[in-house]
């Protein structure tokens, strides 16, 4: 897991999503600020997930599914506020019989510092791989 101080308007950390695989993302916050988050290419910065809350319910959730078309994947992260926030990114690897890479999850949660629970955001990724790869 990755502590990630933000202090500044907006962080970006870098994801390991593979190119034509299927994304199933699922965004929630439980927070009095605004948080925005993005999942794009590193390099064209073209936009495949966004989401924007600002709410202490974390149901709806938002969420989204695109088809990963470009190699490097950045989620990208704007708040507001200048808030000090801790971030931590996790992900598990399925694999099939053949020992390739048939799913992976990857789990984003920051809290800020006023407590020590991970729930004012949270981003949720099922990484899937297509049939036709």
């Amino acid at each position: 897991m990755n502590k990630i101080a933000l202090m500044e308007d907006d962080k970006t950390v870098k994801l390991s999503i593979p190119r034509g695989y299927y994304v199933f993302a699922e965004m929630s916050t439980m927070s009095d600020f605004n948080v925005k988050m993005m999942l794009r290419d590193a390099q064209s910065q073209k936009v495949s997930f966004e989401g924007e809350r600002q709410s202490k319910d974390a149901l709806p959730p938002i969420r989204g599914f695109y088809q990963c078309d470009y190699d490097e994947t950045e989620l990208h992260i704007h708040i507001e506020e200048g808030i000090d926030l801790d971030l931590r990114v996790d992900s598990t690897n399925l694999y099939d019989q053949n020992e390739e890479l048939a799913v992976r999850t990857v789990t984003a949660v920051g809290r800020d510092l006023a407590d020590d629970k991970y729930n004012d955001f949270m981003l949720h990724l099922t990484i899937m791989r297509c049939n036709d790869l």
